[in-house]
């Protein structure tokens, strides 16, 4: 999806004099206005969008997602890290926080800590194919061949495009 700038604009100004009337459904829109920007790889009109959200509804996991997402995409780990941890405190079953988080170990080479989170993102939701992928490739590449193969015939049993 493509928004020209001066119609963000116009959404984020929206956004603001709604945030300033107190409902929840704003942080919401000003999320999903962080994620156009993000598309667009607008970063700082994305990260901006994210606080305003913030702002206005300070326990919103998926802003934080949001925002961990922009971070990550700036090459920020520990911040987009710090992001991620966020959004898990404030919703302890947000998967896609832990499979992002579990992203961002793996990017450090920390494999144990990934796959804890990509173990705690299939408890959540058992049918999350990217999970079960990913924890298959980093088990492979411990050379722990038989678990990498399961999880990955698992990944491959839900969501079959994955092998192309």
């Amino acid at each position: 999806m493509t928004i020209n700038s001066e119609l963000a604009s116009q959404h984020l100004e929206t956004g603001d004099r709604l945030q300033q009337s107190g409902k929840f459904e704003e942080a919401i829109a000003l999320n999903k206005i962080a994620e156009v920007y993000y598309d667009q790889q607008k970063y700082v009109e994305a990260i901006a969008s994210c606080y305003q959200a913030l702002r206005h509804q300070p326990d919103f996991a998926a802003a934080y997602k949001t925002l961990g997402n922009i971070l990550q995409a700036q090459g920020k780990i520990d911040a987009a890290m710090r992001a991620y941890s966020k959004a898990i405190e404030c919703n302890p079953n947000f998967v896609e926080a832990y499979v992002n988080s579990g992203s961002m170990f793996y990017k450090q080479g920390l494999l144990d800590d990934a796959i804890m989170y990509y173990h705690k993102a299939i408890a959540i939701q058992p049918d999350l194919a990217a999970a079960y992928w990913n924890l298959g490739k980093i088990l492979e590449q411990q050379g722990r061949i038989n678990e990498g193969f399961f999880y990955l015939k698992k990944a491959l049993d839900l969501q079959p495009e994955l092998a192309k």
